[in-house]
């Protein structure tokens, strides 16, 4: 049966959260959202594009498109979507990957012309419909990610440098932060800098964050400038699966002027020890697993292990003629 289109809404948000919840039963997306994290979506990220496919009145895939702001001669955007494992063969995932690219060209078009088009998404390692399916339509694989997971038992012990001064995450210097972001992240292979709306859509104002347990090192010599920082996050579905309260590590960055000193290793050992504290039982983070910057093993003496590999997959055009 052919699939009726539409633009997802709030009113949508149960049916998306529940369809999202039956893929992540079957394999792990990276990309599961309760309704109320739908509806935040849909709310306070400008320019997200999300279409649902249905079969009369049911939900049986979905896309989600995130644009970037221009950056370094592109624009960058990224894609999300599944199909209902149960409708899986029915050729839905075509069906709906065509249009979700056909529409980000769309946005591409209207507010970048003039610069290149990078479209980038995910897919579980191993499987072996989803490459066929994005190799179809022009996506190749690019990096690989780990989703890493620790049970916050056995911490490294703490020992925060005695010349850097302490703070938790104040969203009152969100715009420096933010800057600090884009600065440690600038050389990261295909990094995106984050637009000032995006950053206070995801790391200030979001349901998810948890300033708290976010923490930045300062250095009072340079006039309180960044030196490092780990924010984390909670999401109503734990990444892992796992029940319980998880901490998702969602950004650590070292300033390029501070590395070298273990500060990042220094500064996350001190981040899970506090999340623990506050209750959590379990954390979770995501990382390229060619880190230029060694971040795996930073983790895995942390005492985080891999749980799953993601390949990363792009298409780049270039600009609208």
């Amino acid at each position: 049966m052919a699939l009726t289109h539409r633009p997802v809404t709030a009113a949508d948000a149960e049916e998306v959260a529940s369809l999202m919840t039956r893929i992540a039963a079957d394999h792990p997306t990276g990309f599961e959202l309760s309704a109320a994290e739908v509806r935040e979506l849909l709310a306070d990220f400008p320019g997200v594009v999300c279409e649902g496919g249905w079969d009369g009145g049911d939900l049986v895939a979905y896309t989600t498109i995130l644009p970037r702001a221009p950056h370094d001669g592109s624009q960058h955007f990224l894609l999300f979507g599944d199909v209902d494992p149960a409708r899986l063969g029915e050729g839905f995932g075509t069906a709906m990957l065509g249009r979700a690219l056909e529409a980000a060209r769309r946005l591409h078009a209207e507010h970048a012309p003039t610069c290149r088009a990078r479209f980038h998404t995910r897919a579980l390692a191993g499987r072996a419909d989803q490459a066929r399916l994005l190799a179809d339509h022009g996506l190749v694989v690019d990096r690989h990610n780990f989703l890493m997971f620790s049970d916050l038992t056995g911490l490294p012990p703490v020992d925060l440098p005695e010349d850097l001064e302490l703070a938790s995450f104040d969203p009152a210097t969100a715009e420096e932060l933010r800057a600090a972001h884009n600065e440690a992240f600038r050389d990261y292979p295909n990094g995106t800098a984050l637009d000032e709306q995006t950053w206070a859509g995801f790391m200030v104002k979001a349901a998810h964050t948890r300033h708290e347990q976010s923490f930045v090192l300062r250095d009072p010599r340079a006039g309180g400038q960044v030196a490092a920082y780990v924010f984390v996050h909670e999401y109503d579905l734990a990444p892992s699966g796992e029940p319980g309260r998880e901490a998702y590590v969602a950004y650590v960055g070292t300033l390029a002027a501070h590395r070298g000193r273990g500060l990042a290793t220094h500064l996350l050992a001190h981040t899970l020890h506090a999340c623990r504290e506050a209750g959590f039982d379990t954390s979770s983070l995501d990382v390229d697993t060619q880190n230029p910057t060694g971040a795996l093993g930073i983790y895995e003496r942390a005492g985080y292990a891999v749980r799953h590999r993601q390949d990363n997959y792009a298409l780049e055009e270039g600009p609208v003629t």
